[in-house]
């Protein structure tokens, strides 16, 4: 009797779904605790953004004109509050990031390394030295951060900086959450639906990025709303609660960071073909209302965004090193589509920790490419007509699979986050002559959800019934978690503490 009430509890979907979710929460405090003070990307930039947005409009402090002579291997150079520079020395900051063999200290108490002399501090919390290096994005994670900072005004900064990195496992669990809602829109069962959202639970980089102090997980979570707003939309047609959704969540991808705007760019496609669906109109009008809608669009955004923020996002000022924009796309190109610099994207989105010099094993990084390239291979069959497949014996049936407008979605989504970091990224090595940007993989975790479904999907299309279909993603989730483990267990641990 005992054993069937246990069964019973693990089918009940609510139950695991809020495992999962309690299993991600304690999973990414552990991450956040585990990560030593600032030794996430850019960390202490975002810190010093939140702490200075949380300051009073009116300075009643002197504030000295002074240079901006900031690097990249002395925190004292940037114009930060002197207690976000004091702590990160305290805690050897400078000394561990990008220096795969340095760890911190340790001292011989339970008291850390200049634990007291942080706690007990009496440095000063605002910035007085113009103009900051702080960020200029305009983005709610800061926002919310400055509520927390201002909320724990009398605590340490210890715990200040660790309550905001609680607030990335938060938003981290929202996007676990999204994605089995996601996944059971598109015609998943409820089961490999929570599969899903397991898969996305355990990736390593978004764990990792769950739970450190930084606005990517403000965009991802953007991203997610807008996926799901957009699945329902395509699932059960013009509905105004999903539409509500689906607006609320373009201001929301906005005001999280520069990439947000690509779901302005796909909002026309998306609602043009609902509307061609929905009242059954030519293909002729069909093309009218799309390029209407772009015009709307665009009209809209040049009378509504700031000129700042488009050359932000275009560095459209500067001068190009070249002689040609042909000429500087090729040189681009050779230098960023090869195998070395795709397998560094790989790695820096599967797992490449702290300030992306504690990577997931080069082995394991290619066979995670392998099962991607297989995937890639399978979702190209998954487009080719059954009578082509049923010629070479692969026509079978697979209802278990989501219907192909899903997936082509996703890749429309996938593939416009690519191209607007891809064209930055180019942008910028038009100016210099480098590549200084890089496409880090962490960069396109925005779109993890559609990611994960479209290798579950075109894997699965390998497979002969949705029995077959059940072991496949089942063993995809086994492989996560180990690889979840392996990360913690065999990286990051000991490249802070061993």
């Amino acid at each position: 009797m005992e054993n069937n009430r246990f069964l019973a509890v693990l089918d009940d979907q609510k139950f695991v779904l809020a495992l999962i979710l309690i299993v991600f929460l304690f999973k990414g405090i552990f991450l956040s605790v585990l990560f030593p003070f600032f030794q996430g990307p850019d960390e202490q930039l975002h810190y010093a953004t939140i702490q200075q947005r949380a300051e009073p409009r009116e300075k009643t402090w002197p504030i000295e004109k002074g240079k901006d002579g900031a690097n990249g291997i002395d925190i004292s150079t940037y114009h930060f509050s002197e207690e976000t520079i004091r702590s990160a020395q305290a805690t050897q900051f400078d000394d561990v990031k990008f220096q795969k063999e340095n760890t911190q200290e340790f001292s011989q108490s339970a008291v850390g390394l200049n634990e007291n002399e942080i706690i007990n501090n009496n440095w000063k919390r605002y910035i007085d030295i113009s103009p900051s290096n702080t960020s200029g994005t305009v983005s709610f994670y800061y926002s919310l951060g400055a509520k927390v900072e201002q909320i724990l005004s009398d605590q340490s900064i210890l715990t200040r900086l660790f309550s905001v990195r609680f607030l990335s496992v938060v938003m981290g669990a929202l996007v676990v959450l999204l994605a089995y809602l996601t996944a059971q829109k598109i015609g998943f069962s409820k089961q490999n639906s929570l599969i899903i959202s397991a898969l996305v639970a355990f990736q390593p980089m978004f764990s990792a990025s769950a739970s450190q102090v930084n606005i990517d997980i403000a965009l991802i979570l953007a991203f997610s709303f807008y996926i799901y707003a957009a699945v329902s939309l395509l699932h059960d047609g013009i509905h105004w609660k999903d539409i509500i959704l689906l607006i609320l969540s373009l201001p929301l991808a906005f005001y999280s960071k520069g990439p947000g705007i690509v779901l302005f760019a796909i909002t026309p496609f998306l609602l043009s073909y609902l509307i061609y669906k929905r009242f059954n109109i030519s293909l002729k009008k069909f093309s009218l209302y799309v390029g209407i809608a772009i015009f709307v669009l665009i009209a809209f955004i040049i009378l509504s965004v700031p000129k700042s923020y488009f050359v932000s996002i275009t560095n459209f000022n500067a001068t190009s090193k070249f002689d040609s924009p042909i000429i500087s796309l090729t040189k681009y190109t050779d230098k960023t589509i090869n195998t070395t610099s795709i397998l560094r994207t790989e790695k820096s989105y599967w797992g490449n920790f702290g300030w992306l010099d504690t990577p997931l094993s080069g082995n394991i990084i290619q066979g995670i490419w392998t099962l991607e390239i297989i995937a890639l291979l399978g979702i190209t069959l998954f487009f080719v007509p059954k009578r082509f497949l049923e010629k070479i014996r692969m026509g079978t049936e697979k209802n278990y699979l989501p219907e192909k407008k899903y997936i082509i979605f996703f890749f429309s989504i996938m593939m416009a986050l690519q191209l607007a970091i891809r064209f930055f990224d180019w942008r910028i090595f038009d100016a210099y002559e480098q590549i200084l940007i890089g496409q880090p993989g962490r960069y396109f975790l925005p779109t993890i959800i559609p990611h994960i479904i479209v290798m579950i999907v075109g894997l699965g299309f390998f497979t002969r019934n949705k029995k077959q279909f059940d072991i496949l993603i089942k063993t995809l989730l086994v492989l996560m978690v180990l690889l979840s483990l392996y990360a913690v267990i065999d990286i990051i641990i000991p490249r802070y503490y061993l």
